[in-house]
């Protein structure tokens, strides 16, 4: 794995890692909200639905403790509370159940009547007015009453919300329609209040998460980064050591063969320390496909162009191995990247073709344009490649002929750099085969060129 890959994974993770906590956050806020939007909905329908059976009065509950009459002795309350402290956890249960499901337990208080604000319009069988209740709420007239009344019978549903009132209209037990309004701005505040912090809650903590992530993340991967580094500079210093002790015994050997001419053993030394002046210049290409930071700009080129030029580079080389190159380009081919890694990308899949190709095979090179993308495929003739595992293809110094056989000049790493050059730019690069034919087939973003105005008038 890459330096650039490693960005990529981190990028990921901070995407993963922040989506999951907004989701969580999210999901938390909503069910605190809901729970306290519903308990709050659930206190003012059981409020409305006693005003209702009470036909729009309130039954005052009498305080058995005032002036101290009906106080028990001292025994009595001892016993009491060790009967509480015995059923301490049906009490626990109680309250829990009294604080999300509000019954009748909220009227039985002394105070409730004097801390209700609501009034009631009252009809008869023949819906006439017959009596406006509002002794209980300051804010509405009789006339103002009799308003939200028709407001509220004028409506499909018998509960709903009119400004900061809540209704619910229902039959009287003797006959005729009750109309009861309760004033529900301190529950309705306290619901807003409670959506508007979570909102803040949610904005803030998925901000200083995505910071923290990000934070993290960087320190987390940063010492693999840097041993990635240090593994680039060390294969270029090391490729750069190599070169004069290699040019040194390629010296020493030109030199011998020049005094005592050519033999099985010198010609066997300069084929080794070319092969080896090969590996040094791919582990560099390695290095260097890696990089991100690069001289050249990145800019509209003429793939169809670089294709065929490319192509005809290596016609001879085909030619002198005793295979055949046909080409199928399509024309008016562009796209947005190096020129540089686009000629390196075919010339390694041409390469690597004519290498593998099968002795006195067809390569084939051809370019499509399809949707948003284009594909250079390069096929070759691969009779022994059916039961082949292609996904080592693209592993580094890997190849599929066991014995290293030198004669074909490979080193494993033409495919990884290809990989690595189409990952660049977002693209994919796959291999296929087919009726003894093995095809890599590379896709990138194209630039669809523009009709001038003559083309658009023939």
């Amino acid at each position: 794995m890459n330096k650039r890959n490693i960005e990529k994974l981190r990028k990921k993770f901070i995407v993963v890692a922040s989506l999951s906590f907004f989701i969580v956050i999210v999901l938390i806020g909503g069910i605190m909200y809901l729970a306290n939007f519903f308990a709050t909905q659930s206190e003012i329908r059981a409020t409305l639905n006693y005003i209702v059976e009470n036909d729009g009065d309130l039954k005052r509950v009498k305080n058995e403790k005032s002036d101290g009459s009906s106080s028990g002795n001292r025994s009595e309350s001892s016993s009491e509370d060790s009967s509480e402290e015995d059923d301490s956890e049906e009490d626990f249960f109680d309250s829990l159940r009294n604080t999300f499901v509000v019954e009748s337990w909220m009227h039985t208080s002394s105070e409730f009547p004097y801390s209700l604000r609501y009034f009631a319009v009252l009809y008869d069988k023949d819906m006439n007015l017959e009596l406006v209740k509002n002794g209980h709420i300051s804010d509405v007239t009789s006339s103002e009453a009799e308003r939200y009344a028709e407001i509220a019978l004028n409506r499909s549903f018998t509960f709903g919300r009119v400004e900061t009132y809540y209704y619910k209209v229902a039959g009287r037990k003797g006959g005729g329609t009750i109309v009861a309004y309760i004033e529900s701005s301190r529950q309705i505040y306290a619901v807003n209040r409670l959506f508007y912090t979570a909102l803040l809650l949610i904005g803030f903590g998925s901000l200083a998460t995505l910071f923290l992530v990000r934070f993290f993340s960087k320190q987390i991967v940063k010492k693999e980064i840097d041993n990635i580094e240090m593994q680039d500079r060390f294969m270029t210093n090391a490729s750069h050591e190599l070169k004069t002790p290699l040019s040194v015994i390629k010296a020493n050997m030109e030199v011998e063969q020049m005094l005592n001419g050519e033999n099985e053993w010198n010609r066997s030394t300069m084929k080794q320390v070319e092969r080896m002046n090969g590996l040094i210049q791919n582990l560099i290409r390695i290095v260097r496909a890696e990089e991100q930071d690069n001289d050249e700009p990145v800019r509209v080129v003429s793939v169809s162009e670089i294709v065929t030029e490319t192509v005809k580079t290596f016609e001879p080389v085909a030619a002198q191995d005793g295979k055949t190159m046909k080409s199928e380009i399509a024309p008016d081919l562009e796209a947005v990247m190096r020129e540089a890694d686009l000629r390196q990308l075919v010339s390694l899949l041409i390469d690597n073709a004519i290498k593998y190709c099968d002795e006195n095979g067809e390569i084939s090179v051809e370019t499509l344009a399809k949707g948003k993308y284009f594909k250079v495929t390069v096929s070759n003739a691969y009779a022994e490649g059916e039961n082949v595992d292609y996904s080592k293809f693209f592993e580094r110094f890997y190849r599929e002929d066991e014995s290293h056989n030198i004669d074909k000049g490979g080193y494993g790493v033409g495919l990884s750099i290809a990989e690595s050059l189409t990952a660049k730019y977002k693209g994919s690069l796959k291999v296929e085969w087919k009726d003894g034919v093995i095809s890599f087939i590379c896709t990138l973003h194209h630039v669809k060129k523009k009709r001038t105005r003559e083309e658009k008038v023939e």
